[in-house]
């Protein structure tokens, strides 16, 4: 990797975000004029190191990421940055140790092995193992290092069907629960399912727009986000129930708990949700914090990381994080 310093010709756009701590993110950026076209700038801060920030550049399209902490006990995974394109190709970057990349057979669409389902949107760490999802209805779980297998029966788009699911989203307190959300038909056709691979998959809310993010607070306190202000809290035993505001149309992308409170992230701002109300966030930064995309919960610090713009909340008082990759935010 080389110092990343200041901008160059090309502007940058943050795909998806991987923190390790209060003091070290790795970031995926893409081409923001052409976000779609096979281009990947991973960059790194590591405060008190220098460089401050620093990069390299890949061709693929970078949709997810994650820091992936083994379970204790575990001895047989590492610890590592994982990055997952829309094709399928998962790149593990151990600190310290030597980069690695393995292929979710069948994924994508343009490489030799893709069945035509569709791109790959989302990656979560679940239990002790990875999990990815996209669209045609694809659901996989890795079983070991270099293999991973569908969990989407009954759910993945058969040869044939011109109608399938978009999962966006998947998270889950454990491997024998886990939640996947995105839409059927049309982004206002939203879906919200819960299984293990293993037993039919089970609907546990419809009705609502596409889902864009669950957060799993505990197993029976599940957060899902998405368009049309949609705000769902509940669990697959008792039910889901819809408490946004019936005047709110805001399009979340992303929710998490926080000090035991509930963050929103939208594409211009932050929100709080809480005593069935949801606030806008004033962060008291110059300029005003209006990003908003990933939020990420680390070492007892909140990340947002908006498409242009990074600040971190202690609980105390938020901080931007400059980004050297684009110009200063003014």
């Amino acid at each position: 990797m080389t110092p990343l310093t200041q901008p160059d010709r090309i502007r940058l756009q943050i795909e998806a975000a991987a923190p390790r701590g209060r003091d070290d993110l790795f970031l995926a950026c893409s081409n923001a004029d052409a976000r779609f076209e096979g281009f990947a700038r991973l960059c790194q801060y590591r405060a008190g190191r220098d460089p401050l920030w620093r990069s390299t550049d890949l061709p693929a399209t970078v949709v997810d990421g994650l820091f992936f902490s083994p379970p204790p006990g575990d001895t047989g995974a590492a610890a590592a940055f994982v990055f997952l394109t829309e094709e399928g190709d998962v790149m593990h970057l151990p600190p310290g140790g030597e980069a690695m990349t393995e292929r979710i057979e069948g994924a994508g669409l343009w490489s030799d092995d893709s069945e035509g389902w569709g791109s790959m949107i989302a990656l979560a760490q679940i239990g002790g193992r990875l999990h990815a999802c996209g669209g045609g209805g694809q659901i996989y779980r890795r079983t070991k290092p270099g293999a991973w297998e569908h969990m989407d029966t009954g759910l993945l788009r058969e040869k044939g069907e011109k109608k399938s699911i978009s999962f966006k989203t998947i998270a889950g307190a454990n491997e024998q629960e886990v939640y996947a959300g995105g839409w059927f038909q049309n982004v206002n056709d939203g879906v919200l399912y819960c299984g293990d691979g293993r037993r039919p998959w089970k609907a546990v809310a419809s009705g609502m727009p596409a889902i864009s993010r669950i957060h799993v607070e505990r197993e029976d306190s599940v957060w899902a986000c998405g368009r049309g202000g949609t705000l769902l809290h509940g669990n697959h035993v008792d039910g889901f129930q819809d408490v946004s505001a019936l005047d709110d149309t805001r399009a979340y992308v992303d929710v998490t708990s926080y000090d035991g409170q509930i963050f929103l992230a939208t594409e211009t701002g932050l929100y709080l949700h809480a005593n069935g109300a949801t606030h806008r966030i004033r962060t008291r930064l110059d300029p005003e914090y209006e990003d908003g995309h990933l939020l990420r919960v680390v070492d007892g610090v909140l990340w947002s990381i908006g498409y242009a713009d990074i600040a971190r909340f202690d609980g105390t008082a938020w901080e931007r994080i400059p980004f050297p990759g684009n110009p200063p935010i003014r």
